[in-house]
């Protein structure tokens, strides 16, 4: 079955080298044959920075965000992929400030139990596989590491798969990491992998 990728850049140099290695995922994943959807968090316009802990998503039926602009619009699709990559640089060992944007609103696909926040008891993301391309400057231990266990524990308590291509000690120069051959065949064989080639 023709996996659905979605990849959510979250990098805001257009140059940088998260996006150079995510270009190279993407192109590896379509060419193995997976429709491959890109979103740039650095694009969605929202009518609030985040999340605002409202709780209405989880009083409603539905699985969406009640704050009505692009960032739940887009959050609402994301059910509709098999595979969910978060693309994005180190930015304080944690994801840019803009893709949390976007993280924190798919709090909306899953309901849990009342009154415990920790159990999740529905969950539109169930099955999926969650992906992470992420780079750093600094090393992986204690660092990108992090940022790692950030998606992984989503992922590990709603059913999920976990896959990441993490990119530590990368070169400060944007786009830099395409010079390197050994980083370009692990990008290529994580999109591979993502597309289910692998």
């Amino acid at each position: 079955m023709r996996q659905k990728i979605l990849f959510i850049q979250g990098g805001p140099r257009l140059n940088g080298n998260t996006r150079a290695m995510a270009g190279v995922a993407m192109s590896a994943a379509a060419e193995a044959g997976a429709e491959v959807v890109e979103v740039d968090a650095l694009k969605l316009t929202f009518s609030v920075p985040g999340c605002l802990g409202c709780q209405k998503c989880q009083r409603s039926d539905e699985f969406r965000c009640m704050l009505d602009d692009e960032v739940a619009r887009v959050v609402a699709t994301i059910p509709a992929y098999d595979v969910i990559v978060l693309a994005t640089p180190l930015y304080w060992y944690s994801y840019t400030a803009q893709l949390k944007i976007v993280v924190d609103r798919m709090y909306s696909l899953s309901k849990y139990e009342a009154g415990n926040l920790r159990t999740v008891s529905r969950s539109l993301l169930g099955g999926k596989v969650f992906g992470l391309l992420a780079t750093a400057a600094g090393p992986l231990e204690d660092n990108l590491d992090i940022l790692e266990r950030q998606w992984r524990q989503p992922a590990r308590s709603r059913g999920c798969s976990f896959v990441s291509c993490l990119f530590p000690d990368a070169p400060e120069q944007g786009g830099a990491l395409l010079g390197d051959l050994a980083a370009v065949a692990r990008a290529r064989e994580f999109g591979r992998l993502l597309a289910g080639d692998e």
